[in-house]
């Protein structure tokens, strides 16, 4: 069982992604992971011990949310059903995949994965207008498994879901516009719930995985206080906040990321 201490971190952790997502539809990780990277000495522990554990049990405690924002979208008709029957069972693969590897990887190699997410994230949103200019993306059908195994993979090995890559995609493809968020959510618990099977049975478990309280590399209470605070504070923020609203916390969460790379690598 968590600490109280850490319990309070999880629940603020939580209002945070479910506030920001709720909001601006941010990837709720890039809060999470370097929100309890900065708090995880204060409470005892080491990220480099923690890194598989912490990253399985958000990938499980955001489910919730993004399958509740994926029905919702698909009773209102916002989704790309042809879109998530393409690349759905590749990105699904890549997320088993991605979670083997991850539980295999040094905290190095998770660094520079989420570096290279982190950036993608913030170019978007820089560049965003710009790049709904580029060309539209028209993939050989050949290609929709290939491109889903990897962006699965890579967005599990870098403690994201898959909402960057996927939006990202989703972009390139020119879906349309009121269908791209509900498309990504639905592309996004494909990748997590099959990350999950990867997490649950990890190729390399570690000392920190014994006990009841985990589920392979799933800390079962972590997942439990962060998804409720999480969903609670998604469900009060939905559907709230004006256009400038919005553009203020987008570049809040920008220069939050940036701030987090610089002292993952400092550290």
């Amino acid at each position: 069982m968590p600490t109280i201490e850490m319990i309070l971190v999880l629940i603020l952790v939580g209002a945070a992604t479910g506030s920001l997502t709720a909001l601006i539809n941010v990837a709720p990780t890039f809060i999470a992971i370097p929100a309890l990277y900065f708090f995880l000495p204060v409470v005892g522990f080491s990220f480099d011990e923690v890194m598989v554990p912490l990253v399985a049990s958000c990938v499980a405690a955001f489910i919730p949310v993004h399958l509740y924002a994926w029905i919702q979208s698909m009773k209102q008709g916002q989704v790309d059903s042809q879109q998530l029957i393409n690349f759905a069972p590749g990105m699904a693969m890549g997320g088993v995949i991605g979670a083997q590897l991850l539980s295999l990887s040094s905290a190095v190699l998770f660094k520079i994965c989420f570096t290279l997410m982190a950036v993608m994230f913030v170019f978007k949103i820089v560049f965003n207008k710009k790049l709904e200019k580029t060309p539209t993306l028209t993939p050989a059908k050949a290609a929709n498994l290939p491109i889903g195994l990897v962006v699965g993979s890579l967005s599990v090995m870098s403690g994201n879901s898959g909402t960057v890559l996927a939006n990202g995609m989703n972009s390139l493809l020119k879906i349309d516009q009121s269908k791209r968020d509900g498309t990504t959510h639905g592309l996004v618990v494909f990748v997590s719930i099959a990350a999950l099977v990867g997490f649950i049975f990890p190729a390399k478990p570690t000392i920190m995985m014994d006990g009841m309280a985990f589920a392979g590399a799933i800390h079962l209470p972590s997942v439990l206080f962060l998804a409720l605070s999480h969903f609670l504070f998604y469900w009060l923020c939905r559907q709230r906040g004006n256009d400038l609203d919005k553009r203020v916390l987008s570049l809040s969460v920008t220069l939050y990321v940036c701030c987090s790379l610089i002292r993952f690598w400092s550290a």
